[in-house]
């Protein structure tokens, strides 16, 4: 297990810093627990109230920002350097001594529910949030449940739930400083993070196995909104996680859905004018990694939208892109690296993710792993891993007939 995680950054200006811990949502009994215990945490410790935390990190133009991941979660702050001791003083005792006041809690209960009405009323948020993980996993599989839970299973949530979960939280716990680190500051934060995790009562704990995917009949979650002027549809597509895969799978990624020059944008939507949105995105979830592309089209359409969408996914497989198609792709993803390493915080969001996963936390190593891919073996690689019906699944919202898409569905899922 990691310990510390930290990397200077020259160019960046500000230090993202924290702890990272792995329990997460996918480990609640009552879904939303986690996502209610970071945020009321940070409302107040034994030593600060919520006025006197403002203060010492909004006052330095600072932020505090916490993240509850299916399968691990973050609590952190983006601060300048010279606030960085003080501001890891200050997180640890939002971790170790909160005061999980029952105004706060019940407020950011709330809180929650109304985040849950808000992303059920978008759908396309609706459906990434909430159906792609069901179609991927099984509805009633950890990994496939919503880390905002529900307002049913948040109104049964109490005060000891919170408690409880608090006491579980520090879960195979390591720290991370990202940004603008000398190295006198850089032995400090170490000294500072190590302390903390030596002085806690965490006990080395195997990390829960998560069950076996128990997904839908023919991969296939198909909700009908008859309210929905358009219909929105989502492929996921697994495989393992892995250092030889990620750059695979971030090309394959940004081939076919990232920028406005990728497949996804120039066939769906500027040729076929299937609907606005089109893209693609990656997820990391426990000892998996999933591709997503989704897309949104009008009810009349959702079955040749279901074809075309299939028929450029296994083009990967019938033939080897162009070298000018190779170039672009690659340029646009070294860039989009460069990009991320301005702010501490996103270079900070890409080291965890991946730290939390099995790879490499070293973001530079993306570098290499992008370099060496090549068109021959992204070719290769989708076809003798992924285009299996198993590892296929299709999450669609909208003004649809579930029977007919099931067809569609059953007519264009994927064979060896």
């Amino acid at each position: 297990m990691l310990s510390t995680v930290i990397r200077s950054y020259p160019n960046q200006r500000t230090i993202s810093l924290g702890i990272v811990t792995h329990r997460g949502a996918a480990h609640d009994t009552l879904p939303g627990t986690t996502q209610v215990l970071l945020q009321t945490m940070a409302r107040g410790t034994i030593q600060h109230n919520e006025i006197e935390i403002a203060r010492l990190i909004d006052g330095t133009g600072g932020s505090l920002f916490s993240s509850t991941e299916k399968d691990f979660s973050i609590i952190g702050a983006q601060i300048q350097p010279k606030y960085a001791i003080r501001t890891l003083d200050l997180l640890f005792e939002m971790i170790s001594h909160p005061t999980l006041e029952e105004t706060h809690f019940l407020i950011e209960k709330q809180n929650l529910v109304q985040i849950f009405h808000q992303v059920q009323s978008n759908p396309i948020r609706r459906m990434m949030i909430f159906d792609a993980d069901k179609a991927t996993f099984g509805e009633n599989h950890p990994l496939g449940r919503s880390q905002i839970g529900t307002p049913e299973s948040l109104e049964k949530l109490t005060k000891d739930d919170l408690q409880k979960t608090h006491h579980e939280l520090l879960i195979n716990p390591w720290g991370f400083a990202v940004g603008a680190i000398s190295e006198s500051l850089h032995k400090q934060i170490d000294q500072k993070i190590t302390k903390f995790l030596s002085t806690q009562s965490i006990k080395a704990q195997k990390l829960q196995s998560f069950p076996q995917r128990d997904v839908p009949p023919n991969n296939l979650l198909a909700s009908s909104a008859k309210e929905e002027g358009s219909v929105y549809l989502c492929v996921n597509i697994i495989t393992d996680v892995s250092p030889s895969t990620i750059g695979l799978a971030r090309f394959t990624s940004a081939l076919l859905g990232e920028s406005f020059g990728s497949r996804m944008f120039s066939i769906l939507r500027d040729q076929k004018s299937f609907g606005y949105i089109a893209g693609s995105t990656l997820k990391l979830l426990d000892k998996s990694l999933v591709l997503r592309c989704y897309m949104e089209t009008s009810p009349k359409r959702t079955e040749e939208a279901i074809n075309s969408l299939v028929e450029l996914l296994t083009d990967l497989s019938r033939e080897i892109m162009s070298q000018e198609e190779y170039n672009t792709t690659r340029d646009f993803i070294l860039g989009q690296l460069d990009l991320s390493f301005d702010d501490s915080r996103s270079t900070a969001s890409r080291i965890i993710n991946r730290g939390a996963h099995g790879l490499p936390p070293n973001i530079e190593s993306g570098y290499k792993e992008i370099k060496a891919v090549s068109s021959e073996g992204i070719n290769s690689w989708w076809k003798k891993n992924l285009l299996r019906p198993e590892n296929v699944s299709l999450a669609i919202v909208g003004d649809i007939n579930p029977a007919r898409i099931q067809e569609s569905w059953k007519r264009n899922t994927y064979s060896e």
